[in-house]
């Protein structure tokens, strides 16, 4: 992987990894610290999967929303110009799926642009009661760590269709995920 800083932005995103090439890969979003495991993530699913990752850092959610809804405003009173794209819609227009963004807040946060994402999105987050004392505890508890974030991309692709879910498979065991763990939310 390499670094790539497509535009240090005041909307909310920019490339901050660029993976390598491959005939399949994914998004992959993070924001504030969780950018760590993220980048983890994308290491995993290279190494262990020939899988490369974008890297995205998000500075903020809900900057990006606030610009996506300008722009749909100003699309609708403005019916006879040339529509204009929001920043999120521009930055990952040539950028193949699926997407995954992953946060240390519930996963409504990143659920913000769902709509503006072309492609498959998918949110990971602390929705539910924390029990651990420190970071590390935390996202293992709710399903969000390095671990996680590479398993979920690996089966958004094969929801996509372009990866068999055997090796989907493969992966929660070679992670030592246990299939039958109670939901976090639940807890």
């Amino acid at each position: 992987m390499k670094s790539l800083f497509l535009s240090l932005s005041l909307f909310g995103i920019f490339g901050a990894v660029l993976g390598g090439q491959g005939k399949i890969r994914v998004q992959l979003m993070g924001s504030g610290t969780i950018l760590r495991e993220v980048l983890g993530a994308a290491e995993i699913l290279e190494t262990d999967f020939g899988i490369p990752s974008d890297v995205w850092s998000v500075t903020s959610f809900n900057e990006l929303r606030r610009d996506a809804l300008t722009v749909e405003r100003w699309n609708q009173l403005h019916p006879e110009d040339e529509p204009r794209k929001c920043y999120i819609e521009e930055c990952l227009a040539n950028r193949p799926g699926p997407y995954i963004a992953a946060t240390d807040y519930m996963k409504i946060v990143p659920d913000q642009i769902q709509r503006w994402v072309p492609g498959s999105f998918i949110s990971l987050g602390t929705d539910g009661y924390g029990r651990s004392d420190a970071r590390k505890a935390l996202r293992q508890h709710f399903e969000i760590d390095q671990r996680y974030i590479a398993l979920t991309a690996l089966n958004a692709l094969a929801d996509d269709g372009v990866l068999d879910q055997k090796t989907v498979a493969q992966a929660i065991h070679k992670f030592g995920i246990d299939p039958d763990r109670p939901d976090p939310v639940t807890l």
